[in-house]
């Protein structure tokens, strides 16, 4: 298991969607789980570190649970354009995550979005206030687990 390529293939899975505001299609700028020192311009995707369970069984079959916010942070314009902006956005990614959640892993048993919400200036990054659409998506593991000695 790699946690980091894991949150490579969730933001590789956003990277081409768009959302249409107000009959302009706005595209994401950048979409990473490398987190930059700051944000300039935007829409942009950030998959953030997990939290979760882990899980061991008898076997040595590694049963973990681990949920990835993933944040998209747009600057904030006028309040009727960043509502509309977040309706559309929120459409856009929930589209995404019913499409493709299948990471390419070995090691991935499935992912799925289990929770997202929308808000304005929502989010602070670097020290500046975005609207966020957010969702988690749970990442379940499944391996072996190599022999471990003392």
């Amino acid at each position: 298991m790699n946690s980091k390529t894991t949150a490579d293939a969730i933001a590789a899975r956003f990277t081409s969607v768009t959302a249409t505001v107000n009959g302009i299609a706005e595209s994401l700028v950048l979409c990473t789980a490398s987190l930059p020192n700051s944000i300039a311009v935007g829409p942009v995707l950030l998959v953030y570190p997990p939290t979760g369970v882990l899980g061991i069984g008898v076997s040595k079959m590694r049963s973990d649970e681990l949920d990835f916010p993933v944040r998209l942070l747009r600057d904030p314009l006028n309040v009727p354009l960043r509502t509309d902006a977040l309706y559309a956005w929120y459409d856009a990614l929930r589209d995404r995550v019913e499409a493709q959640m299948t990471l390419g892993l070995a090691y991935v048993a499935w992912a799925s979005c289990v929770s997202m919400r929308a808000e304005l200036d929502g989010e602070s990054y670097a020290g500046s206030l975005f609207d966020v659409v957010e969702l988690t998506v749970r990442v379940h593991f499944m391996e072996v687990v190599n022999s471990v000695s003392a």
